[in-house]
């Protein structure tokens, strides 16, 4: 190599260098961009950051419920001091607490799929409860993601609730 390629060589390291620099600096930032719908002048852009911290947390907390719940569950149905038919029924509150949390799991992953990677769903024996990261929902969004509820519920679409989170 002669001296004039090192040079552009060696300024071809630092400006790809500096890009990034520049590049991990922002996508780590606490000022990164919001995940939204067609903001308008009037919201507030929130940080990816925050709005995802809302989902992680929720799911974290949900799975800390479910956790503590089924081994509450567990504990009675091994207790040889409960009667038989309070061993089934925390046997078949067990089967359906792990039946929901399936059902949410497997909604959260489809909604994913479908466009709203940023999604909490909370499903009971009569209603699905969906929070979507989106600062608004329009009605074809809606309508996907009722549509997802329903096939994995079996619920009709009336006991679907849908609330946009930004």
């Amino acid at each position: 190599m002669n001296r004039p390629q090192i040079v552009r060589f060696a300024a071809f390291v630092t400006v790809l260098a500096v890009l990034l620099g520049y590049v991990v600096y922002h996508r780590t930032s606490p000022n990164a961009t919001a995940y939204t719908t067609v903001p308008t002048k009037k919201q507030q852009t929130k940080t990816v950051t925050n709005l995802e911290n809302y989902f992680v947390n929720y799911r974290m907390h949900r799975d800390r419920v479910m956790t503590e719940e089924i081994a509450t569950l567990k504990a009675l149905t091994n207790n040889p001091s409960i009667s038989q038919s309070a061993k089934d029924q925390a046997s078949a509150t067990m089967v359906r607490d792990t039946q929901e949390l399936k059902a949410e799991t497997q909604a959260e992953g489809l909604l994913s799929a479908r466009g709203f990677p940023l999604s909490a769903v909370t499903v009971t024996q009569n209603k699905a409860v969906v929070v979507i990261g989106a600062a608004h929902l329009n009605t074809q969004q809606i309508g996907r993601i009722a549509n997802t509820l329903t096939e994995v519920t079996s619920l009709p679409p009336q006991d679907v609730v849908i609330f946009p989170k930004s």
